[in-house]
């Protein structure tokens, strides 16, 4: 089964990008095959709601059916060991393992390597990170140049957001949200808190999708919900966690469209 790497091969060939150095050359080929027609895709929305894995599909599936009646493909992917954030987000947007990388634990250096915003500003296109002010996310990809827009939280990210897709200035946009791992650590995978914040990241994708298809109709364009990993209890702190080499923390669904 692929893992996170292929992300970054599968988006510069479909946007025709120039994958960055040490990229995976594994490609995720049902994605590829979304695509019906030879032009390369002009534009590209990556939403990263963190630590919603697989085994929430398992037990929650129709909190998804709003993701999945949005999007064309299902399609299972593996996490990256260890399953934490900085490292999962590492792989996922460089397309290289964290022996190469260089992020190995929970931290949040600045990457050195090229990656797929690198990819980006090469091919003469722009790209913008939307993020929780301070999350991995925000942190490992900077000193590019590419628009960062850090944000107190969730709610705020996704204004800015749509604010970006209305602008219609970028190819690239990803957009991450946290709440359910925040939730995750404080409470336990499946509390009321943790699927309270789940459905808020489902409404979130529905309303960055529905802003695209408002402004970005006239583009070639693919969407995209990728988690980095999952979860699971604790048992000496009773509470959520995450770092294991277990299903729960490293099987995820991502969904696809093209359009």
């Amino acid at each position: 089964m692929a893992d996170l790497r292929a992300v970054t091969s599968t988006i510069c060939r479909l946007m025709d990008l120039e994958a960055p150095e040490n990229c995976t050359k594994e490609v995720l080929q049902p994605v590829l095959d979304l695509k019906n027609h030879s032009e390369p895709l002009e534009r590209c929305l990556i939403y990263n709601p963190d630590a919603v894995g697989k085994f929430l599909f398992s037990r929650y599936s129709s909190i998804f059916n709003t993701v999945e009646n949005l999007t064309s493909l299902k399609l299972e992917l593996n996490s990256i060991f260890p399953p934490k954030t900085p490292v999962c987000f590492a792989s996922m947007y460089s397309g290289s393992l964290p022996e190469y990388h260089g992020i190995t634990q929970y931290e949040k250096p600045v990457l050195q390597i090229e990656t797929i915003f690198d990819s980006v500003v090469r091919a003469g296109k722009k790209a913008a990170i939307v993020a929780v002010r301070n999350s991995s996310i925000d942190m490992i990809f900077r000193e590019r140049e590419i628009e960062y827009y850090s944000e107190l939280y969730d709610p705020l990210v996704i204004r800015r957001a749509q604010q970006l897709i209305r602008r219609d200035e970028h190819d690239l946009i990803v957009v991450y949200n946290q709440e359910y791992d925040d939730m995750l650590h404080r409470t336990t995978p499946f509390s009321k808190e943790c699927i309270s914040a789940l459905k808020n990241h489902v409404h979130s994708f529905e309303t960055i999708v529905r802003t695209c298809e408002n402004h970005w109709d006239k583009y070639r364009r693919l969407i995209a919900f990728i988690p980095d990993h999952g979860g699971h209890i604790n048992p000496e702190s009773e509470k959520g966690d995450h770092g294991l080499d277990i299903d729960e923390d490293m099987k995820i669904l991502s969904f696809w469209d093209i359009k």
